[in-house]
């Protein structure tokens, strides 16, 4: 089985990428630091140039967060967030079916979203506005991939995340734009979560690597966003 994960080098998509390869997976990799920038179609098709065969399973995990009171948010904060956690979806998958590289009717897409898609947030407009676009572009790359290549569409929404660089910088910047310790932070954070911790990005990709073993145990979920914390 062949998959590709973009955003791959941290995160969940660093823990995904592991845990299919340690299944005996061949996984490939988007992601800046190995040079390819998903939000760019040059540099996309660039890339499919060394690619000869097809992908089973393309995760669209690449994102980025940045947080900042409504009126204070740079419009070229606004613009990267909107392109990579959502444009990047469409345009992977848009230039992989052009270049031919998945398997029509044997081919599995999964968007990772974030619960910001469905919950409001204070000083995330952006980041909520790019997470809703990547759910109903799901649900639309579903209704109409599914029809017209035989894909098996789904995503997963998880909440916030333990140790990652992303969860990091929300903490260090709650604290900035609040002037709350990190403490205080922290324990409002968790408030907020129903387990009443940060959820573990190992887990979720176990999760998701098991879902994806078999096209049986996935092929269901096509057209929906599965909660992962709430």
């Amino acid at each position: 089985m062949r998959a590709l994960i973009t955003g791959h080098t941290s995160g969940l998509g660093k823990a995904l990428f592991e845990a299919l390869e340690s299944d005996g997976w061949d996984v490939s990799g988007w992601s800046l630091e190995v040079g390819v920038d998903v939000t760019s179609e040059l540099s996309i098709r660039t890339e499919i140039k060394e690619i000869e065969e097809p992908f089973n399973v393309v995760v669209n995990c690449a994102g980025v967060n940045y947080i900042n009171w409504h009126e204070e948010t740079p419009i070229e904060e606004w613009d990267r967030l909107l392109n990579t956690n959502a444009r990047s979806m469409w345009l992977v998958v848009k230039e992989l079916i052009r270049a031919k590289l998945l398997w029509d009717n044997n081919a599995t897409i999964v968007n990772i979203v974030s619960n910001a898609s469905h919950m409001p947030m204070t000083n995330s407009a952006a980041y909520n506005a790019s997470k809703g676009a990547a759910h109903i572009l799901t649900l639309q790359m579903a209704r109409e991939l599914g029809k017209t290549h035989g894909f098996t569409v789904f995503g997963l929404s998880p909440n916030k995340m333990k140790g990652t660089a992303m969860s990091a910088y929300i903490d260090s910047r709650v604290c900035d734009l609040r002037g709350w310790a990190p403490e205080e932070a922290a324990a409002y954070q968790r408030a907020s979560l129903p387990a009443g911790e940060e959820t573990d990005p190992e887990t979720v990709a176990e999760f998701l690597a098991f879902l994806l073993s078999t096209q049986k145990r996935h092929k269901y979920l096509t057209g929906t966003i599965l909660p992962y914390g709430a």
